[in-house]
């Protein structure tokens, strides 16, 4: 017998077999799941951040079963750029930067957030010190404010459209001052660095239990505004934010789900349910009503 001859064949056969396989591999590794980044904007130091949404990005990692990264832009252009970029593929910002995300064609709603008063909405309250002698919206004319961020919902639109509403132009007949921190814009009107001060009243309340609040007085509730969001970026594929979507708008019907819920709590969170475009009319005439840019 002619081993050559047998051999030939035999070996030809492997380095095909071989190659075949080697050319399969990139294939396979492409087709499989990426890792996903869930960005947060959020005024709260990015290690706070981090142990606060560990839990909830741990839970979609697990239900999904891709790796879950959580990213932290600092600000709504960097925000906007990371969605832009693909370094975000789902993001938690409140509803006023979502809209404008979404004018931009950056962002598509997935989820809303109901509060722990299990709404989609909220108000912001407008408070001052209760020996300021101020006690009537109409007497903060010509003093200041503190604000939380100028692209905030609850810290800067809906109590610029309630002020707008009664008269006073803010930035202009009221000096604006932007704290970026809820207790520093507590502290600004205890120590009289403010003459007033606003934030979310579900955020005044729980900071109540924190802080001793006891010499403030609210003076004005604004109209509601929607409640924060949870997005996409335009992007992303449809099978996965339907995925997403699903698996977190049944966290409450889950034993662990409803326990990751529960930690979050402090963020004034109770659940997420499926976005509804709808609310985005209250933003709208929000915005008009505050005469900002459409």
């Amino acid at each position: 017998m002619n081993t050559k001859r047998w051999l030939l064949p035999a070996f030809g056969f492997f380095i095909c077999t071989f190659s075949h396989l080697l050319s399969a591999a990139p294939q396979s590794q492409n087709t499989a799941q990426k890792t996903l980044h869930f960005g947060v904007l959020s005024i709260a130091p990015p290690s706070r951040i981090y142990k606060k949404w560990q839990p909830f990005t741990d839970y979609i990692a697990e239900k999904m079963a891709v790796p879950v990264e959580i990213v932290v832009p600092r600000g709504f252009k960097k925000m906007k750029k990371a969605a832009a970029s693909g370094e975000v593929d789902f993001f938690y910002v409140n509803s006023h930067v979502f809209y404008r995300l979404k004018q931009d064609g950056k962002a598509v709603g997935v989820l809303q957030m109901k509060n722990i008063n299990d709404q989609v909405t909220s108000q912001s309250e407008i408070f001052v010190r209760k020996d300021s002698g101020i006690d009537s919206i109409e007497q903060l004319n010509g003093r200041d404010i503190a604000y939380v961020s100028p692209m905030g919902a609850g810290g800067y639109l809906a109590p610029r459209a309630y002020l707008k509403s009664h008269g006073i132009n803010s930035g202009t007949d009221l000096k604006e001052n932007f704290t970026k921190n809820l207790s520093t814009s507590i502290h600004n009107v205890l120590l009289k660095d403010n003459s007033s001060a606003t934030m979310c009243g579900v955020n005044f309340n729980l900071m109540s239990k924190k802080m001793e609040m006891g010499e403030l007085k609210i003076l004005a509730v604004s109209d509601p505004y929607p409640e924060n969001v949870i997005a996409a970026r335009a992007t992303l594929d449809k099978a996965i934010i339907d995925k997403f979507k699903n698996i977190v708008a049944d966290m409450k019907n889950d034993p662990k789900g409803k326990r990751v819920l529960a930690g979050m709590y402090s963020m004034k969170i109770k659940d997420l349910i499926p976005y509804d475009p709808e609310i985005e009319k209250i933003t709208q005439k929000l915005i008009q009503q505050a005469g900002l840019k459409p």
